[in-house]
C-alpha cells in the first residue's frame, strides 16, 4: 500500500500556502519579472498612427511592410540582428530591449517622416512558448505582454493528475545561451520567481509522475483494486501450480 500510495491533494493543488512567499513593502506579492532582450527571429510588430488621417499617405511604403495600426504581421529580426523596414534600412535590435528598441526605431523613422502628429509603438507580435510532457502538447503563442505559468497551462488546457507538477522544467535561451530550472508550481511562492513569467521561445516540460509509470494511484480505490487484483493473481497461480 505505501508503495502504491494514492495521489494526495498537495500534489496536484496549485499555488498552495508557502512560508517562503515574500512579500514587498505594501503586503503585496514582491515580483520578480525579468525584462526581455530581443533574440534572433523575434518577430517585431511597429505600429503607426497619425493625428491627421492625410499625413499617413506618406507613411504608405512603410506601412506596407505589414505593419499598421491594426496590428500586422510584424518583422522578424534576422540573423544579423537586425531587421530591415522600407527607406529606413537595416536597423539592428538584438540585446535590445522593447522599450530601447522603441526608442531606435522612433529615431531613425523621424529621420525621414514628419514627428509631429505621428505616434509609433513597438512590440513583440507574441509570446511563443512550447509545452511537452504530461500536458497538453504544442506550440502556442499569447498575444498579451505579460504571461505568467498559470496563464500558459491555462492557455494550453492541460489537466492531467498524472503531471508532476513540484518538478516543472523551464527551458530558457537568452543572450548568454540556453539554460534551464525547475520549479515547484504546488507552492505560491513561485510567484516571486522570474520563471513564474513566460518569456518568449521558453519551452515548458512537465514530466510524468511515478504512479503513471506503475498504473496506479489515482485514487484510494484504483490502489485496492491494483493490491488486491495483484493478490488474487498470485494466488491464482500458486494453486494452479499447486494442482499439478
Amino acid at each position: 500500500l505505501n508503495l502504491f500510495s494514492c495521489i494526495s491533494l498537495k500534489d496536484v493543488q496549485l499555488i498552495q500556502p508557502d512560508q517562503n512567499l515574500k512579500l514587498d513593502s505594501k503586503g503585496k506579492i514582491a515580483f520578480d519579472k525579468p525584462e526581455y532582450h530581443i533574440q534572433k527571429n523575434d518577430q517585431i510588430l511597429i505600429n503607426v498612427s497619425s493625428a491627421a488621417g492625410a499625413s499617413m499617405g506618406i507613411m504608405s511604403d512603410f506601412i506596407s511592410g505589414g505593419n499598421n495600426t491594426t496590428g500586422g504581421n510584424g518583422v522578424y529580426v534576422r540573423e544579423d540582428g537586425a531587421i530591415e523596414l522600407p527607406r529606413l534600412g537595416k536597423i539592428k535590435l538584438e540585446g535590445l530591449t522593447i522599450a530601447q528598441a522603441r526608442e531606435k526605431i522612433q529615431s531613425e523613422f523621424y529621420k525621414i517622416y514628419e514627428e509631429k502628429g505621428t505616434f509609433i509603438d513597438v512590440n513583440l507580435a507574441g509570446i511563443e512558448y512550447t509545452i511537452v510532457g504530461e500536458a497538453s502538447q504544442g506550440v502556442f503563442r499569447a498575444s498579451k505582454k505579460n504571461v505568467t505559468l498559470l496563464d500558459a497551462f491555462a492557455q494550453s488546457g492541460s489537466n492531467n493528475i498524472y503531471a508532476d507538477l513540484k518538478h516543472v522544467r523551464i527551458i530558457r535561451t537568452d543572450l548568454d545561451g540556453t539554460k534551464q530550472v525547475n520549479v515547484d508550481l504546488t507552492k505560491e511562492s513561485i510567484m516571486n520567481s522570474e520563471y513564474y513569467w513566460v518569456q518568449n521561445n521558453d519551452i515548458i516540460v512537465v514530466n510524468p509522475r511515478k504512479e503513471k509509470v506503475w498504473g496506479v494511484g489515482l485514487n484510494p480505490l484504483s490502489v485496492i483494486t491494483t493490491v488486491f487484483g495483484a493478490i488474487t493473481a498470485i494466488v491464482g497461480v500458486y494453486f494452479f501450480f499447486d494442482r499439478l
